[in-house]
């Protein structure tokens, strides 16, 4: 992946963090966009045709209205919801609508009725209904063209319908990977992570014929003279991928010639796992002494690539690699990841769980890690219902929706074929939108949701992520029957299975954000036991909605101190919504309750509260210095202490948002040397204001070894909001001339990483300059700075050009503007 891609990336994290920001305003409730009205296209065709969507194995694309009507309403699939009418932009040649339908043509209507309700979800429901035995294969769609509107017929192949239980005992979900099988064994097999995949689905289908060629690739991905480096680069994808493939393939064969490959990548990924568990798009750094297992670099964990790091070691486990650090980098891994059990989803990287049921496959590769493991049930079950439930969220992720269509229904199938077919039956719309006639399938996905591109029919083709088969994608869902690989169910654990019932609550709980609107004030209570703490959360925030809501605060409180943890956190959450004073004394209780994930809620409410919250003041700067946990070692029960970021976020990024002054130093200090301790960048982050602008000389020499410390060591964990302190802290220190203040300049320039590193060295080095002469102390740093930065370039750490060339120029300026100043002005220093 290139640099470009890297920094695209890290804008797209960022616009997902806006997103989860904007609609939290007041209430915290998610606000509805204004409404926009979708054009009509028999008036006017005028529309990005670029943007289009698969419609099936009619051969046709069309452009279809996608715009949701709320955040809320993009996580969980309802992109199209407004849509009645679709644009054809593409006709297949030699396909069933060839010669029935031309380009410009709108459809109005499928199955012989017009379309009253998501135009696009109604043609997948009208090609189910066509390819049954009783209707012959043929479609009906209402054409318009140039005036005239009249109904026409699709012949389409005959597939049979799906059976309550498909994939698994189903003629339909056979024919379908039979045809997608046939798509697959025409594509190369490339020697890269996507062909690692593509691989696995050969692999999945055991079929004899394909062993030539899998055995070739694994010679390929696995060489008998593999020698791996831990170094910089992003190299877990491949590292993660390729040993899924070469683990399953030996597990399979039996092949002893791959088992030297498999213990390089398995032992490789161990040794550069974080000491959460975590991954990067590469390896952890070393810690500050030099051993294994330190922060991800400065760009954060990605758990997508690190999950997949982490299910590679336990699969290479399974093989029979031995070695002194496997078993603690699956400890590390199953500790924090099971953290999120009966939390949420798991993030993107070290912070918050994602508040829907899934998060681009996570979820689902959570449960395979855990079931893969044999003896997980607990989190096997939860994260397998997680996926089931997480159907809705499936046409949602960051960079595109790939991740979630390749795991989805594997992360269901971990809590077994219940759970699988549950999760089939409310997705196969959309698998046989994206299927074409001649059995293959397609990707349709943008950033965040949205169409595909007419011109690049496979996933992320001409992006960053070159290359990953759509066929394999759901070869490898519709083979899960066969269960040939471990992902797919081989020798799986029925004890982490989920029953009927459970499969069948899971599906309730992916659609209770539409259910809640119509359930009673007495069921919205009852849903804070729910097994899912999404469906608490969206029950919570309901029930504030009702005019009841403010009566039932005494309730509530009682609730929340109660007996039942999950209801505990339900009306905790409501109260938050609900923003009633009364409620303040409770929460404020709550901060310092057993149950740490209360202690989350209970800061999140105070959070909601805003200003409201103002009286407790006192006591939530309390609060934080009483509940701060070491670093170092990790405290497994809350690993990246999300009180903490919770609270520094209600009062830094809240109450304190604009001034510190006032607030009684003997809460106001130890809250802020605990909040800068704090092992996550994005909690330390919300103290930058507070550094750069708030604090008095007085406040920085009070508190300067803690704020020169937060300059000096950067956090462990969230690495990627890590910066964001040491700026603050720095530029407190220079902005009172403290004469630490160079040193610490320097030192932070040097690691700051290289994301954003082109705006922040030129930060950095006009604070340097304003020191004048008293930092000639550091032009020996400087200089060497310089070296650094090239070194990156040519290592591939960082673009050469233009963006390298700002940085530079910035410290030569620095270097001149430093070399010929005649005054210093007058320094402080912290040493007492």
């Amino acid at each position: 992946m290139n640099h470009l891609a890297i920094r695209t990336m890290v804008r797209l994290l960022f616009s997902i963090l806006a997103l989860l920001s904007i609609p939290v305003i007041s209430s915290g409730r998610v606000r509805a966009a204004t409404p926009v009205a979708p054009p009509d296209l028999t008036r006017s065709n005028n529309v990005d045709r670029g943007s289009t969507y698969n419609l099936g194995p009619t051969g046709l694309r069309g452009w279809i209205y996608t715009k949701p009507a709320s955040f809320l309403d993009s996580v969980q699939g309802r992109t199209t919801t407004a849509s009645r009418q679709i644009l054809i932009t593409h006709v297949g040649a030699k396909s069933p609508a060839d010669g029935v339908i031309a380009v410009d043509d709108v459809l109005l209507g499928a199955g012989g009725k017009l379309f009253v309700d998501d135009a696009r979800r109604s043609v997948a429901m009208a090609i189910q209904e066509a390819e049954q035995e009783a209707h012959g294969g043929v479609l009906k769609l209402t054409r318009w063209r140039t005036g005239k509107t009249e109904e026409v017929h699709l012949t389409l192949r005959v597939m049979g319908s799906y059976s309550a239980t498909a994939p698994y005992q189903c003629p339909k979900s056979t024919r379908i990977l039979e045809e997608a099988c046939k798509a697959l064994e025409k594509e190369r097999l490339t020697e890269d992570w996507a062909g690692a995949v593509s691989g696995l689905a050969l692999l999945a289908t055991g079929r004899a014929e394909y062993l030539p060629r899998l055995r070739e690739l694994a010679r390929k991905l696995g060489p008998t003279t593999l020698r791996l480096e831990l170094k910089d680069g992003m190299v877990v994808w491949d590292w993660g991928y390729r040993n899924l493939f070469l683990c399953e393939y030996f597990l399979l064969t039996g092949d002893q010639d791959v088992l030297h490959a498999i213990r390089e990548y398995t032992v490789s990924l161990a040794k550069g796992q974080s000491l959460y568990g975590t991954f990067g798009h590469g390896l952890s750094m070393r810690t500050p002494e030099g051993q294994l297992h330190g922060s991800i670099p400065p760009y954060g964990p990605v758990n997508a690539a690190g999950l997949v790091g982490n299910i590679a070691i336990v699969l290479g486990k399974k093989c029979g690699v031995q070695d002194p650090e496997i078993d603690p980098a699956i400890e590390r891994a199953s500790k924090f990841f099971g953290y999120y059990v009966d939390k949420g989803a798991v993030p993107y990287g070290e912070h918050l769980p994602w508040p829907y049921h899934e998060n681009n496959g996570k979820n689902a590769m959570a449960a395979l890690l855990f079931g893969l493991q044999g003896n997980q049930g607990e989190p096997t079950r939860f994260f397998a219902r997680m996926a089931t439930a997480g159907y809705a969220n499936r046409e949602y992720g960051h960079t595109g929706q790939g991740f979630s269509y390749l795991w989805g229904a594997l992360g269901a199938n971990a809590g077994g074929p219940d759970a699988a077919a549950a999760f089939f039956k409310e997705a196969s719309w959309h698998f046989d939108l994206v299927r074409r006639c001649d059995g293959s399938f397609t990707y349709d996905g943008g950033e965040q949701y949205g169409a595909g591109r007419t011109d690049d029919d496979t996933y992320y083709g001409k992006s960053s992520y070159d290359g990953l088969s759509p066929a394999a994608t759901y070869v490898l869902t519709y083979s899960l029957p066969l269960k040939n690989l471990h992902l797919t169910g081989k020798k799986a654990s029925e004890a982490n299975w989920l029953s009927p019932k459970e499969a069948a609550g899971a599906v309730a709980s992916g659609r209770f954000d539409v259910d809640r609107r119509k359930k009673t004030v007495e069921e919205l209570v009852a849903a804070f036991g729910d097994w899912s703490p999404i469906v608490r959360g969206w029950a919570a925030e309901e029930l504030a909605r009702r005019p009841e809501a403010k009566a039932m605060v005494p309730q509530l409180v009682v609730m929340a101190e109660g007996k039942d943890a999950r209801a505990r956190q339900g009306a905790c959450e409501a109260l938050g919504f609900i923003r009633s004073t009364n409620a303040l004394p409770v929460l404020v209780r709550l901060l310092q309750h057993e149950d740490r994930w209360l202690r989350v809620k209970a800061a999140d409410a105070l959070k909601k509260m805003g200003d409201a919250a103002r009286p407790v003041l006192p006591e939530m700067l309390q609060a934080v210095a009483l509940t701060a946990e070491p670093v170092q070692p990790v405290v497994w029960d809350d690993p990246i202490q999300l009180t903490h970021g919770q609270l520094a976020e209600a009062l830094f990024g809240g109450l304190l948002r604009n001034s510190v002054q006032g607030v009684d130093k003997g809460l106001l200090y130890p809250a802020i040397q605990a909040v800068a301790r704090n092992a996550d960048g994005m909690a330390r982050m919300h103290l930058r204001s507070a550094f750069e602008k708030q604090l008095t000389a007085v406040d920085v020499q009070a508190l300067g070894p803690d704020i020169l410390a937060a300059v000096l060591t950067p956090c462990p964990a969230d690495t990627m909001f890590g910066n964001e302190i040491r700026m603050g802290g720095f530029k407190a220190l220079a902005r009172y001339h403290f004469k630490e203040g160079v040193r610490a300049g320097v030192v932070f320039a040097k690691t700051q990483g290289g994301h954003g590193s082109e705006n922040r060295t030129g930060e950095i080095m006009k604070a340097l300059v304003d020191y004048g002469a008293a930092a000639r102390e550091a032009l020996p740093g400087l200089r060497e700075l310089i070296v650094d930065f090239n070194e990156q370039c040519r290592k591939g750490e960082f673009p050469a050009g233009e963006l390298n060339d700002r940085r530079v120029h910035a410290v030569e300026e620095a270097i001149r503007g430093i070399e010929s100043a005649t005054g210093q002005p007058e320094l402080r220093t912290i040493a007492r």
